[in-house]
């Protein structure tokens, strides 16, 4: 049986981990502990669709440097680590000198460690870790997967559980997070590759679906449910 006490760097903290924060800072010390610098989390969606680390759920501190759009922040559906993700179920480290990333390997990486994760609902994530570590014994790299899974059975039950429970949509969800810090309908807009009309119907339909009749109101139920941070 797992338990959270065998998480190897967490102790207590996994269990009072409440908001995103919480857990974007459990995962970046789930790498630091393995010798990883950065680390990306992520829904994996369609064949062709890749890693997208801009989507609603995905925490990652990858620089946007490295991406040749930093606005949408993908590693393309071609990528070895993407394919990876597709095709296998067991955790693993990828030798970034043996198998090129437009992303990861420009970015300098020297190696990847991929654990493929799953939602209780059958949706199929993805967790990244990428540095300077070039191998872990087999060992390690099981209790790196036991760690990274833990985490994301705590963050699937307290965030990504209550985001559906809520009814609304990923799309909807990321335009109350834009509007918490402070964009407008016309810049989310320009954000999204939406239509000002289109992103205000969105807001329309997030105010009858919370009860609350301006985004002011909007913002601070999505805070207090933890929909957003």
């Amino acid at each position: 049986m797992l338990v959270t006490e065998t998480v190897l760097h967490l102790g207590p903290e996994l269990e009072r981990a409440v908001n995103r924060m919480d857990f974007f800072r459990l995962f970046k010390s789930l790498a630091g502990s393995h010798g990883f610098s950065y680390f990306g989390l992520t829904e994996i969606l369609a064949d062709d669709q890749g890693i997208n680390l801009q989507h609603v759920h995905a925490l990652h501190n990858l620089p946007h440097a490295w991406f040749d759009d930093p606005k949408q922040q993908v590693i393309e559906a071609d990528d070895p680590v993407f394919v990876y993700l597709q095709q296998s179920s067991a955790p693993c480290v990828m030798d970034m000198n043996e198998n090129h990333s437009a992303v990861l390997t420009a970015g300098g990486s020297r190696s990847v460690a991929i654990v493929p994760l799953h939602a209780a609902t059958g949706k199929r994530h993805g967790l990244i870790m990428v540095g300077e570590a070039r191998e872990l014994e087999h060992q390690a790299l099981a209790l790196l997967a036991l760690d990274a899974a833990l985490i994301f059975q705590r963050y699937f039950e307290v965030i990504l559980s209550l985001d559906s429970i809520s009814g609304l949509s990923d799309r909807e969800i990321q335009i109350v997070r834009w509007t918490s810090e402070g964009k407008t309908s016309a810049e989310i807009a320009i954000i999204l590759g939406l239509s000002e009309h289109t992103v205000n119907s969105y807001i329309a339909a997030v105010l009858r679906k919370l009860h609350v009749v301006n985004r002011a109101q909007m913002v601070a139920s999505a805070i207090r449910s933890g929909l957003i941070t």
